[in-house]
């Protein structure tokens, strides 16, 4: 977040495409629908003349981002079309066959998966994951794959007809119907990280996934909470339940509501969770059993009125405090962690991993052709006697180079700290306030960032402390 960096990070990220900072607005809107509705041309162009003039603009990270954008947003139209296209006369069918939308969803599908895979393959398993947009990604395209697997399997196996009432909960083309609901939902929200980039929406996307880091605490006390008295209350109006007559609905699900609403755990389950929301209309006599069972209902009663208040007076009011705590944590500091958040965000584009977006990047390029036999020519090299020693050699220069360049990073990052301890003694000392709060504060970054560097990097402070005496 500071400036120096953001200049040079704002210098980097647009390159040969410095002069569209200067234009109007007007005109930066102009260029980037022009980009958006032709990058399929663009990203042919560089395909086939990676070293062009078109090629080099294409390949600065702003570009490269307008393109990426502009090819996920093709592939959510892709996603709407789908839905429009739906053949009714195909509803009964238990195996129908792919659409030509199928297959095109399948080509963008391949795309950035194999985008992912290169991106594992150079970044590594630990720092992929770290990023909370990878994660997602990952999650959607399994979702997608494990929709597209099942319908096709479901082609292969059933060529029948009949009633989707009839079919088996668990069948295929319903299992992938789901998936593909869900994974539709995960594709929207991917949108988010977009957000990053603007100076408007970017602090509040921050905020929300700050926000969403402690909703997923505060979950595991609302889980532990819920499965509690969903067992008490199963365990208590199970017994000697008998289905007397059919019905088309269960539980909640019913008009007239009665104590068979706890006889399953699944159906207590929804009960439960949906009272938080007075969604349930669960009327609070269907915790009577019959008239001489008094003792029963008094404590079917008890249980379902400590769940409310447990939750809904207690556990509800925490969630609210824990989520103004972390907006507020943010909003002290918004524009250092949107900054920052940014920066992270530019740099994913600024090295030459993924330049062609999906589907253009499963097509291999000039570029890649070159570089496949490069590889096979060192390989081949490699097998010799002397190209054995020179393997070796090599060999030891990577190390050493990489030893060298984690030392580098470890003392950049000793610079960073020695640089935000005099920014904030500083800082301390031209207000004359070194309150309890703020001491507080700095000693919390500072165990964070230790804390991160140690498991990060692995290696120890004291190391490094003879660069900064302690006066």
């Amino acid at each position: 977040a500071q400036s120096n960096c953001q200049q040079f990070l704002n210098t980097v990220w647009f390159g040969q495409m410095a002069g569209y900072r200067r234009k109007h607005t007007c005109k930066k809107i102009l260029t980037v629908l022009m980009v958006g509705i032709f990058w399929p041309l663009l990203s042919l162009c560089y395909l086939l003349a990676p070293k062009s003039r078109v090629g080099r603009i294409i390949h600065t990270p702003f570009m490269k981002f307008i393109i990426h954008g502009a090819s996920y947003f093709t592939f959510l139209l892709l996603l709407n079309l789908y839905s429009l296209v739906y053949n009714e006369n195909k509803k009964n069918t238990m195996g129908p066959a792919l659409e030509r939308i199928d297959y095109l969803l399948i080509i963008w599908l391949i795309g950035m998966v194999w985008s992912d895979v290169k991106r594992l393959w150079y970044d590594g398993l630990e720092d992929f994951l770290e990023e909370s947009r990878n994660q997602l990604s990952f999650v959607m395209n399994s979702l997608y794959l494990a929709t597209f697997a099942l319908k096709v399997v479901a082609h292969h196996k059933f060529h029948d007809y009949a009633e989707r009432k009839d079919w088996d909960a668990f069948h295929p083309t319903l299992v992938a119907e789901g998936l593909f609901a869900f994974a539709n939902v995960l594709s929207y929200l991917r949108l988010f990280f977009m957000y990053t980039t603007s100076s408007i929406l970017g602090p509040l996307q921050i905020s929300m996934g700050q926000m969403l880091q402690d909703f997923g605490k505060f979950l595991g006390m609302f889980l532990l909470v819920l499965f509690s008295f969903t067992i008490g209350l199963t365990q208590l109006y199970d017994k000697g339940f008998t289905v007397n007559e059919e019905k088309d609905c269960a539980g909640i699900f019913c008009e007239q509501q009665s104590n068979d609403t706890f006889h399953s755990f699944i159906g207590t389950c929804f009960a439960l969770f949906w009272y938080i929301f007075s969604l349930a209309h669960v009327a609070i006599f269907v915790t009577r059993f019959s008239y001489g069972e008094e003792l029963q209902s008094f404590v079917g009663a008890v249980i379902v009125g400590t769940y409310n208040v447990v939750v809904v007076i207690v556990l509800t009011k925490l969630l609210v405090a824990m989520l103004h705590k972390s907006f507020q944590l943010i909003a002290n500091h918004e524009d250092k962690e949107w900054k920052f958040a940014r920066a992270k965000l530019w740099l994913s584009y600024f090295d030459d991993k993924c330049t062609l977006p999906p589907p253009f990047n499963v097509i291999p390029s000039p570029k890649t052709i070159c570089y496949l036999f490069n590889s096979l020519s060192k390989w081949i090299c490699s097998h010799t006697s002397s190209g054995k020693v020179k393997r070796q050699n090599s060999l030891k220069e990577w190390r050493n180079l990489k030893q060298k360049r984690d030392e580098n990073y470890q003392k950049v990052m000793c610079c960073l700290v020695h640089r935000y301890l005099t920014s904030m003694r500083q800082k301390m000392q031209s207000t004359d306030q070194a309150t309890v709060e703020n001491l507080n504060e700095l000693r919390q970054d500072l165990s964070k960032f230790r804390n991160e560097m140690r498991d990060l990097l692995g290696f120890r402070t004291s190391k490094y402390a003879m660069f900064y005496p302690r006066n």
